[in-house]
């Protein structure tokens, strides 16, 4: 991924850094939000290859809501049926998928081979409001994240969630431009599952790593802008983005 100050140029970068939390812990996300003249400072991706080297950006949502979503601990799912009851998932699809490249990075595949993969869409009381996409490799499907492909329409963390000897690297933010890929990407398949825009050009999302005995799945959410209408989650903070 380039970018020029708030201009994203998205060739296929994503967010997501390989640090490790332990998920029997609280899941406490860290935001590394720089300030604003000061670089965007990705770690390495596992090849060694930074993702966003020397590039710049300063990923601060404006909508204080917004960023408290953003930074939920534990189970967004959970949090969402909590707020606005009942959570429901709409399964987009699921199977065999083409890696973005750093996608590839993240799970140790090789950029534009397939893996499988999870999209989907999560309504609070009817009302669409985040995508996910989760991707692994697919021995792993068939191996440690087995239950994956038994989920159905019930939420991801279904299977997350007190999984023994599994870790979370902390959450990765950013701001994907209306010209970026992913933009593209995430409003093509909001307008074919829900039958609506997005409702902005850009999409804020985050992404982290869960990891059980070397087998890597990778979640990115993103957060439609509907998703503003619900009240802020509670333990999170409604706060200005941290500098």
């Amino acid at each position: 991924m380039s970018l020029d100050g708030d201009a994203i140029v998205d060739d296929g970068a994503h967010p997501c850094d390989a640090r490790r939390t332990d998920l029997r812990d609280a899941w406490r996300p860290d935001a590394r939000i720089e300030r604003e003249d000061a670089p965007f400072d990705l770690a390495p991706a596992p090849s060694g290859i930074p993702i966003a080297a020397g590039a710049r950006l300063r990923p601060a949502p404006s909508s204080r809501r917004l960023g408290a979503w953003m930074r939920v601990e534990g189970s967004l799912s959970a949090r969402l049926h909590a707020v606005s009851p009942p959570l429901t998932v709409r399964v987009l699809r699921q199977g065999r998928v083409r890696l973005e490249p750093a996608e590839g990075l993240r799970i140790h595949r090789a950029a534009g081979s397939t893996a499988h993969g999870r999209e989907v869409v999560l309504l609070a009381d009817g009302v669409p409001v985040v995508y996910a996409r989760s991707v692994l490799q697919s021995v792993h499907a068939r191996g440690t994240w087995k239950a994956i492909r038994g989920l159905g329409a019930r939420a991801l963390a279904d299977m997350l969630f007190g999984l023994p000897a599994a870790t979370r690297t902390p959450f990765e933010f950013v701001r994907f431009a209306p010209s970026s890929r992913w933009a593209a990407k995430v409003h093509r398949r909001w307008r074919e599952a829900t039958g609506t825009d997005w409702g902005r050009r850009e999409v804020w999302a985050r992404c982290s790593v869960f990891d059980r005995r070397g087998a890597r799945l990778l979640v990115t959410e993103c957060f439609a802008p509907a998703i503003l209408a619900l009240d802020a989650p509670q333990r999170a903070r409604a706060v200005a983005w941290r500098r």
